[in-house]
């Protein structure tokens, strides 16, 4: 009997990169507003852009691959890409109210 193939959808990517968190802040990617854009195909092909809320920020390496591998853990997943969309504006909008509170607990002036 063949395997049955399995379906990814938006919804484990997104909660696969929540289990990212921000080296700063320590909450998730997620909740910091730095996913960007999700696109899926049915072969299992996953793409996704982060925003970063600073130009040149050091962590972007460590962070794009970090996504990368808990994307790849995604049952499913056979290849992944991730990029940083350097010309997405981020705000202090993008932030869940969770990662505001955070901030500023942290003292983070964002």
């Amino acid at each position: 009997m063949g395997r049955q193939a399995v379906v990814v959808d938006s919804a484990s990517i997104e909660a696969a990169v929540g289990r990212v968190l921000d080296p700063h802040i320590n909450v998730p990617l997620t909740e910091m507003g730095m996913l960007g854009r999700v696109e899926l195909d049915v072969d299992g092909d996953v793409d996704v852009s982060l925003v970063f809320p600073c130009m040149g920020c050091p962590a972007f390496t460590m962070l794009k691959e970090n996504v990368k591998r808990q994307i790849e853990r995604v049952d499913g997943v056979r290849e992944v890409r991730v990029r940083v969309d350097w010309n997405a504006q981020w705000d202090r909008s993008m932030m869940s109210e969770r990662a505001k509170a955070y901030a500023a607990k942290s003292g983070y002036r964002i």
